[in-house]
């Protein structure tokens, strides 16, 4: 009998951008710069760009923002690649990575996840604030959980996801999470990912 050898065969995946070899529709692990990603509301002072940092993140980069203190709530904004026509990924999940630099002295409830396209908009609120350290989020893409327009607002049907993932405009994950000043951190966006 003619022996067999094995020879191990190695993957390697190589990011492009900013994104990484994370799986999904679109995905940011902030390898390279910021990806495309903004900022919306009190933060950066003048500029809507947020920070990147080639370390730090989990484990790679990562994007973050300094508040401004200025009274409002800041977001980190999706860019382009997580847009449009997301249909197919109905029934999954958006996963991302959150920290702090401290944790929040005077913590406050708000929208964490903001989703929009058709003319609805869709909120979401975590179970929990991110601390100090990175502490990872599953979002599912399916009704459960989501309110239409504010969280004291009424529940999302199947019907309301499905308008916005059709034909989605927009994408905001909360980096805001103390009434005083601090800065927030996001790495490993994943959008439409298995649960």
């Amino acid at each position: 009998m003619r022996a067999r050898h094995l020879v191990p065969l190695f993957v390697l995946s190589v990011g492009c951008g900013g994104g990484s070899t994370l799986q999904g529709k679109a995905n940011s692990g902030f390898v390279s710069d910021a990806d495309g990603w903004v900022i919306s509301g009190d933060a950066q002072s003048t500029s809507v760009k947020p920070d990147f940092s080639g370390t730090g993140g989990n484990p790679d980069g990562l994007i973050s923002a300094k508040d401004d203190v200025t009274g409002g709530v800041w977001y980190f904004v999706a860019p382009a690649k997580y847009l449009g026509d997301n249909a197919s990924i109905a029934g999954k999940a958006l996963k991302f990575d959150l920290k702090v630099d401290k944790v929040p002295t005077n913590p406050f409830p708000d929208i964490d996840v903001k989703l929009i396209g058709g003319g609805v908009t869709l909120v979401f609120d975590t179970p929990n604030n991110p601390t100090e350290q990175w502490t990872s989020y599953t979002v599912p893409l399916t009704a459960a959980g989501w309110k239409v327009g504010k969280l004291s607002g009424a529940a999302a049907t199947e019907a309301d996801m499905t308008t916005v993932l059709k034909d989605t405009t927009a994408l905001w994950i909360r980096g805001e999470f103390n009434e005083g000043p601090d800065t927030g951190s996001l790495d490993n966006v994943q959008w439409g990912v298995s649960n």
